[in-house]
Parts: C-alpha cells; sequence; structure tokens
C-alpha cells in the first residue's frame, strides 16, 4: 500500500515494454510525472495507448520496466492513491439506468455524488445504459470523475479518448477540470487523437508503430 506521505509525490515510469504474444508493442518508455501534471500519449490506432493506460492502472501486466511513485514500486490494485481509468468500454450495467450505474460505482468506492450535473445527464439518468448514445454513454463516464471525497484531489486520471463523441461544449468542461484537477496537484495521462489541455504545455509521450 502507498503511504499517504508518497501520493504527491512523482510517478515514474522506467523501460516500459510490452509484448503481446511475439509482437513488441512499445519498447524503453520512460516517464516521470510529478503532482499536477499532465501527460497526452500521442500515435495512431494500435501503437500501445491504451495498453499502457491499462498497465498504470493495473489491468494489463508489464513485460519489462518499472513503474514507481517517489522512489516505491507503484502496485495500482493495492494503493492507497485513488485511481480513475475512462475507457470504453466503461463497464456499466446495460440493464440499469445511468443513474443507478453511477450510484453503485459511488457506493463501491465510498465516494458522494457530485453536486453539480457538469456532463448534462440529467438528459437521460433514467435511461437504461443500452439505449444510450456513444456521446451519452461518454458524458456519464466522466460524471465519475466528479464524484467526491477529500482524496479525489490528489487522484491519478487515466483517460482514453474522453473527448470522443462530446460535443464542443462539454469538451471544453472535460478541459475546464483537467486544469483544476492538476492545478489542485492531481495527475492525468491522457490517451487522444484530438488535441486537448495544449495550453496546459503537457509533456508528450509518441508512441510509434514497430517494425
Amino acid at each position: 500500500m502507498v503511504s499517504p506521505s508518497l501520493v504527491h509525490a512523482s510517478l515514474s515510469l522506467s523501460n516500459i515494454t510490452l509484448f503481446r504474444t511475439d509482437k513488441l508493442i512499445f519498447k524503453d518508455l520512460n516517464l516521470d510525472l510529478p503532482s499536477g501534471e499532465i501527460c497526452i500519449l500521442n500515435g495512431p490506432n494500435g501503437v500501445g495507448k491504451t495498453s499502457l493506460l491499462r498497465i498504470i492502472a493495473g489491468y494489463l501486466p508489464v513485460s519489462y520496466g518499472i513503474i514507481s511513485l517517489g522512489g516505491h514500486i507503484f502496485e495500482p490494485l493495492k494503493a492507497n492513491l485513488p485511481i480513475w481509468y475512462i475507457g470504453s468500454p466503461f463497464g456499466f450495467h446495460p440493464n440499469l439506468t445511468a443513474a443507478k450505474n453511477l450510484a453503485q460505482i459511488a457506493k463501491m468506492r465510498k465516494l458522494r455524488m457530485p453536486e453539480e450535473d457538469k456532463f448534462n445527464i440529467s438528459d437521460f439518468v433514467g435511461q437504461p445504459i443500452r439505449t444510450l448514445s456513444s456521446g451519452q454513454l461518454q458524458r456519464l463516464a466522466l460524471t465519475q470523475l466528479l464524484l467526491r471525497s477529500d482524496r479525489q484531489k490528489e487522484a491519478l486520471w487515466l483517460l482514453d479518448e474522453p473527448n470522443s463523441a462530446l460535443d464542443s461544449s462539454h469538451c471544453l468542461m472535460l478541459e475546464t477540470l483537467i486544469e483544476e484537477h492538476v492545478q489542485y496537484g492531481g495527475r492525468v495521462i491522457v490517451a487522444a487523437h484530438q488535441p486537448i489541455c495544449r495550453h496546459l504545455s503537457p509533456k508528450i509521450i509518441q508512441l510509434k508503430a514497430q517494425a
């Protein structure tokens, strides 16, 4: 478990390498992400952006390399650092309403419901998940970032194409939330095809197809 004293320390990726069966996806990726900074993962489909996010989240094993927090080995599934991985498929129960899905997530993670409806989910909150459009699902998924606790300001956000299927107003809201999060000391790693948060001078990891 990560000590509370480390939650504002630097998150470091050292020589992260991933093979899928015998195919090299990426090799020797490095990143140092202090509290209050953002990193953008760029590159075409298939170069491993989602896989890298899933490795950091603890959902996918790394082939080689080390992830550490403040110089200590980082085990995300055991850490007390809050982590939000937002990416499709979102894992919602298809037969429950948007409201019930969000309430279940809040209960599971011992969080309070949002005070503001910044992604306008009230437009469809009573509908079953299976009836929602891709844009509505994206807005519901991003609303998870608004669930509240005293620890959420230090959370690590891992966002996979978060501005896909959003209209311009909700894209702006997403950028505002990311800016506020890093200002409060959170960390954000975003995989994106579309430009996002350029005004924050993010760190960039450019992934390329391997020969």
